[in-house]
Parts: C-alpha cells; structure tokens; sequence
C-alpha cells in the first residue's frame, strides 16, 4: 500500500474523526507525525492513531494582527528528529500542516526520498496580514514547490489560489464539527425551559471561546458598555471560556459597572448546548481566526450571527446570506451600533437554513478530498 506520512503540531478533537474514517477505510499506510508531545493531542487520537511525537523544539512566539490589533500566540516549531522519522517510515506521499519552518524540512525529506510533497493549510487571507516578511518568503518558496494542496475551507482555498496556484492543484477540505450530535441536542431541548433554568430575560447574547485576547471579547465589552440604559434593561449577555484573559475580561466588565454580562467558564458539550438553546444571538468577535467552530456550533441551533470580518466561518458562511451579520470589530462604534440595532429588532432565528448551510460542511466530506488527493499523489509517485 502507499505510504502517506501526516506532519503537523498535534491532532485537535476535532480533526481526530477524519484522521479515523482514513484509517478505517483503508486502502493507505498512515503514519502522523505530531511537533507537539502526545498529551496535547486528543486522547481518542492518541489511543486509537498512529502517531508518533517527532522531538521538536516548539518556540513561542506572538503575532500582532496588523489590521485588528490581534494579538496571535502560537509555537514555531523547530524539527529535530523530522528528517530521521520521515527517512525511516519512507513515505510515498510527504503531507505537511502548516506553512512554515516545518514544512521547509518535510520539502527536504521529500527531496531526499523522491517522496510528493502537499501543504496542508488553514490560513486565510485576514491571518496571514500579521505574517513578517521572512515568513510570507518562506510560503512562497514552498507553493512553488508543492506537487498538491489541501485547504480548510473555501477562505484557506481562496487564499492559495491568490498565490497563483492553479485551481487544479488544490483540494478543499470542510472546517467541520459533529453535525448530527449538535442537531441532535438542539432538537431535544425545550428553548422556554432553558431560558427560565438559566436565568435569561430580553434578548441574550452569547460568546463562546477561550479567553484570549484575539477572540475579542474586550471589543464586546466595550461596545457593551456604550449601550443606553434602556438598551441595557432589554437584553443580557453570557460569555462562556475559560483563558489566561478571563480575569482581565472581569475586569473591565466590573470597571464599565456591567451588572448584565456572566461569565460562566468553560462548558462540556451538553451543557453548552443549553446556553446555545436559550440564547437569541450568537456573538463571533474573533480579531483573528482561520475559522471559528462555535460559529458552525451556533448555527446548528439556529441561531442568527453576529460575526467578525477577520474569521474563516463568517467569511464562508455569512457573507451575502441571511443568515447572519459580519462586521469590523475592531470598530467599536460599528459593533455598538449593531448590538443596539438587533436589541430594537432581534433577527429570528433559521434552523432549517442554517442546517441547510451545514449540510456540506462535514467529517465524511474532508475524508473523501484527502482519499482523492492521496490515491493521486501516489499514483504520481509511484509513475
């Protein structure tokens, strides 16, 4: 069978069910080889995959957005075993996940094997504005070096493609959650109930998110602060996470003497669900984001979306519909503006289109592309 060795930094939950259905259906020797130790992968990856951790030396490093003022924190990581595993396993086919140092020595590897060579990515056209000029050189060099592409999402795609990469060339993959489980709890609870149980009156705003600066969250508060008194009095806003920013968060709610935003923390999924029943609208500040999941989440409840302009959801699944809202919010005049608007005239929800939106954004449909490409990449190599 071909042999297709996965590079990346660590295996999400929520990638973990496509790296399964690959090995399930066969057809491929996989093998992943993670930057990042095995605990910071998902425990059923861990168990159930094969995957090895490559020693790496995983620096930090923060990136400023440089439109939104995001503050982005992430690892680069350094390979130091990456060419002696890939050597070893001697894979037909050379997949790596990200755009940078790491993938320069898998194109090595590849070189050394006569291995094909895909970047696998996420990146968007709004994440890569913080990116320095070494960095930006460094993708150039790799596109123009990679036999196949696959992309997270149309904006992932979208921005290959602005590097003149031929459509051709380029595989999507869907930026996808467990549809079926997220419907499956919308349909079982009662939305009265939930609101009464939680406490909610008027129109409820929800964010969902880790409590890093990039999510937003601060720019929310803000334009929350600038609301009327009667705007206050008719609506009430819950932000779900947990994070090194929480406290901060408190803070400046505390400081602006914001009696009507909760924070709760973070939430296990069916209790989370609870909060996405009872709300009204769902809040997606992110200053900068590949994609955002809880946005798919929210729309699995049907919820009408208040989404950011620098996010791969919003810019997928929000522009020119109905079904939500994008906007800057970085500007905090604009962003209060439409929390007064949809507190004077909340948007009624859309399950059905919503859903509707969903329906190809799946597990099973990145699972096919990857088999595509892979059964294309080893014919190639193997001609």
């Amino acid at each position: 069978m071909p042999r297709v060795a996965f590079v990346t930094n660590f295996i999400p939950i929520y990638r973990f069910p496509v790296y399964q259905m690959l090995i399930r259906q066969g057809g491929f020797d996989l093998k992943i080889l993670t930057s990042m130790p095995l605990p910071l992968s998902c425990r059923d990856a861990v168990a159930t995959l094969p995957i090895k951790y490559s020693a790496s030396l995983n620096v930090p490093r923060s990136t400023r957005h440089r439109v939104s003022g995001g503050l982005q924190r992430e690892f680069i990581s350094i390979p130091l075993g990456l060419i002696r595993d890939l050597i070893v396993y001697r894979p037909d086919v050379i997949v790596a996940g990200e755009l940078g140092i790491r993938s320069f020595v898998c194109w090595c590897a590849a070189k050394i094997l006569g291995s094909k060579f895909v970047l696998s990515s996420e990146e968007i056209s709004t994440s890569a504005m913080g990116r320095s000029k070494l960095q930006l050189r460094l993708r150039r060099f790799l596109v123009r070096r990679s036999d196949a592409f696959l992309a997270w999402g149309e904006p992932a795609k979208e921005y290959l493609l602005s590097m003149n990469i031929p459509a051709s060339r380029v595989t999507t993959c869907a930026q996808a959650i467990d549809n079926e489980y997220w419907i499956g709890l919308a349909q079982l609870l009662n939305r009265a109930s939930e609101r009464n149980a939680l406490g909610f009156y008027g129109t409820m705003f929800l964010l969902v998110g880790r409590a890093v600066q990039r999510k937003g969250f601060q720019n929310f508060i803000a334009a929350w602060s600038r609301l009327s008194a009667h705007h206050h009095s008719r609506a009430c806003a819950v932000i779900v996470g947990d994070g090194d920013y929480l406290l901060d968060l408190k803070r400046l709610a505390a400081d602006h003497r914001l009696t009507n935003i909760r924070f709760v923390g973070m939430k296990a999924a069916k209790e989370l669900a609870r909060y996405y029943s009872a709300a009204d609208i769902f809040v997606f500040p992110s200053l900068e984001d590949v994609w955002g999941l809880v946005v798919n989440e929210a729309m699995c409840f049907g919820l009408p979306i208040l989404a950011s302009c620098y996010a791969g959801a919003s810019q997928s699944f929000l522009a020119d519909s109905k079904l939500g809202l994008v906007f800057n919010p970085a500007d905090i005049h604009q962003f209060e503006q439409n929390l007064r608007k949809w507190i004077d005239s909340p948007p009624v929800r859309a399950p059905e289109r919503c859903r509707e939106a969903l329906r190809e954004v799946t597990f099973q449909k990145s699972c096919a592309a990857i088999r595509e490409m892979m059964a294309t990449m080893a014919v190639e190599a193997h001609d």
